[in-house]
Parts: structure tokens; sequence; C-alpha cells
């Protein structure tokens, strides 16, 4: 089998937008099943996540998780291993946060 390398414009940019694309066709497909506007449906969905202040402090606190686990799985692909436990080690490093903060409770101050 032979793989050809595609164009750098092709996977920095063209396969990016078509997965975006594919992923708005679909939701559009699933929402006008259920019976709603699809086109309404993105429209309050851009405003409501990137728009609106609050809703982009929540967008970027949600998604800020997911971009560090990316790169981490991405630091480890481009040193030449698979790593196939990113999700998982996300979960951990949460786990570990948080016991870390509640033994750290008693000994913080409150801000007085």
């Amino acid at each position: 089998m032979n793989s050809y390398p595609l164009p750098r414009w092709a996977t920095s940019f063209a396969l990016p937008l078509l997965n975006l694309l594919s992923a708005l066709l679909v939701a559009a497909l699933v929402i006008f099943l259920l019976g709603e506007q699809p086109w309404q449906s993105m429209v309050i969905l851009v405003k409501a996540a990137f728009l609106n202040a609050e809703g982009l402090g929540y967008t970027l606190f949600y998604a800020s998780t997911f971009i560090f686990t990316g790169l981490a799985v991405a630091i480890a692909l481009h040193a030449g291993l698979f790593n196939i436990g990113g999700e998982g080690q996300m979960y951990m490093g949460g786990l570990g946060l948080s016991l870390v903060a509640l033994s750290f409770d008693a000994t913080w101050s409150r801000g007085r």
C-alpha cells in the first residue's frame, strides 16, 4: 500500500474545515429530525457560546482541559510514542489536584 503525504495546506486547513462542516451537518440533521430549525439552533449555539461574556468564559473553562489533553497526546505522538490514556490521565490529574487542594484546606488562609 502506497501512502502519499498530503500537502501542508490540506492537513492544516482543508481537513479541519471538512471535519467541522461534517460535524455541523450531522448536528443540523439531528436537530431537523427532532423537529426544530437547524439554522436558528446554530445561531443560538454560537451566540451563547462565543458572543456572551459568561458563555465565552464557560466555553474556555470546559475546552481548556480537552485542549491540554490533546496537547499531551500530540507531544507523545511527536516523540514517537502512542499515548492512548489521555482521558484517564486527565481524570487522574483532576483527582490528584482535588486531593492536594483538600489536603491544604486547613492551612491556607481564607483571604481575611
